[in-house]
């Protein structure tokens, strides 16, 4: 049921402000599928990823968005940047609803993310920042149906733009049916 509304996007993209701010101006749930593990699981992400290993967590992510393509009310859900990566998941996501890529520039995430725990202190933030763009960025392109850039106009610019764009992709997919 192609009925929700899904924010991705790279760390520091600003999936959760976004989402948050949707589905308030859209008056429908929000739900962050990282927040809704850890509520389940009682550890943080990076104590999961230390018990259990990533590919643990990234079992947890399918199963998660496998159960909201069952549910009948839409939401807005952010997921976590990873979780597009894996091949079984692409096609979870086509079926949860309309995918919106948060895009942002190298040097946007970078000043977001310094001093974040999700990475390792020491390396050179920028260069992995770029290396894992490189993988991610044409995933992420290919498996969105809007793409909106963050970091270059005020916040309410951009949930506009991103309501503006949401309402046209609806027009066009209503003409196509």
């Amino acid at each position: 049921m192609k009925n929700h509304i899904v924010i991705m996007g790279f760390n520091g993209s600003g999936k959760t402000r976004v989402g948050k701010r949707l589905a308030k101006d859209l008056n429908l749930p929000y739900l962050d599928v990282d927040k809704s593990i850890v509520s389940h699981m009682k550890m943080s992400v990076n104590e999961i990823y230390t018990k259990f290993g990533e590919p643990f967590f990234r079992a947890l992510e399918t199963r998660e968005i496998k159960e909201l393509i069952e549910l009948d009310k839409p939401l807005v859900i952010s997921i976590g940047a990873g979780l597009p990566i894996q091949e079984q998941n692409q096609k979870y996501l086509k079926d949860l609803g309309i995918v919106i890529y948060l895009k942002a520039s190298v040097e946007t995430l970078a000043k977001r993310l310094e001093g974040s725990s999700s990475f390792h202190a020491g390396e050179n933030l920028p260069e992995k920042i770029k290396k894992l763009l490189a993988v991610r960025d044409p995933v992420y392109e290919k498996m969105s149906d809007i793409q909106v850039v963050t970091g270059v106009k005020p916040f309410e610019g951009l949930i506009c733009e991103i309501k503006e764009k949401l309402e046209n992709y609806q027009k066009t997919v209503e003409k196509i049916q």
